[in-house]
């Protein structure tokens, strides 16, 4: 921000809610809402009803823990198995909350708010918070959290919705297309953002995955996920130190 500009032009600090809604509602609004139309697709030629999977959807809001459950409620996997499947898939999210809900709140200790934003953190909306939470006051992060994260999941509804209804009329090819449009935007978000570490992670990630996912497709992808992402941010970290230490006297 310019030095003799004032503070409430900025619209993200002026009105971060609906800074949030409005920059929710370009790409990511419209990638989630596609990629949820895909899914409506799919869980209704596995014989979902539109209820439950709207319920699904607004429940464990993530996608690879949905698509689990679609091909173990397909295989004819019981309510156990289901729950075990979600549950360990789901453990993704957790380093993803525990980044975003120290950036957004504005005191210390727990709070029953707590619960409602990280229902609402996704790949999507980490990734924005990370890139324009630090620039913001602390306390206009969690308005603006929360009308990016509501109007996102208000999309995702949106678009399991119609996907279930008008899945009848969609190729396959088509719905199952869908799905990538949500990981294509995290990508370019990654491939944007202002820190180095985030590029470097998202650069070693995609260098190391097809080599260890041609060696184990499960296996694979953990490790070099996890592997790139913990290389990234190691040399973000050295890359800051070297910068705060300044040139060698």
């Amino acid at each position: 921000m310019p030095e003799n500009s004032d503070p409430a032009d900025d619209p993200r600090l002026a009105s971060p809610f609906r800074a949030g809604l409005r920059d929710c509602l370009g790409l990511p609004a419209l990638g989630l809402f596609a990629a949820c139309c895909g899914f409506g697709v799919l869980a209704r030629d596995t014989g979902l009803d539109l209820a439950v999977t709207l319920v699904l959807v607004g429940t464990v809001w993530a996608m690879p823990p949905l698509m689990a459950f679609v091909e173990v409620f397909a295989a004819g996997g019981g309510p156990w198995l289901i729950f075990a499947t979600l549950a360990i898939i789901n453990l993704r999210t957790l380093p993803m909350v525990v980044s975003t809900i120290p950036l957004i709140r504005t005191g210390h200790g727990f709070r029953w708010s707590h619960v409602a934003w990280a229902q609402l953190v996704s790949p999507t909306s980490w990734v924005q918070i990370n890139v324009v939470g630090p620039a913001m006051p602390v306390a206009r992060r969690t308005p603006y959290f929360a009308g990016f994260g509501l109007l996102l999941l208000i999309g995702g509804l949106a678009g399991t919705w119609i996907g279930h209804a008008a899945s009848g009329g969609l190729p396959p090819a088509l719905g199952f297309g869908l799905l990538f449009l949500t990981p294509l935007f995290v990508l370019l978000t990654m491939a944007t953002a202002p820190k180095f570490s985030s590029q470097a992670s998202l650069i070693l990630g995609c260098l190391a995955l097809p080599p260890l996912m041609a060696w184990d497709p499960q296996a694979g992808m953990v490790i070099g996920g996890v592997g790139g992402g913990t290389a990234g941010f190691l040399l973000g970290r050295v890359k800051s130190a070297k910068h705060q230490a300044g040139p060698p006297p």
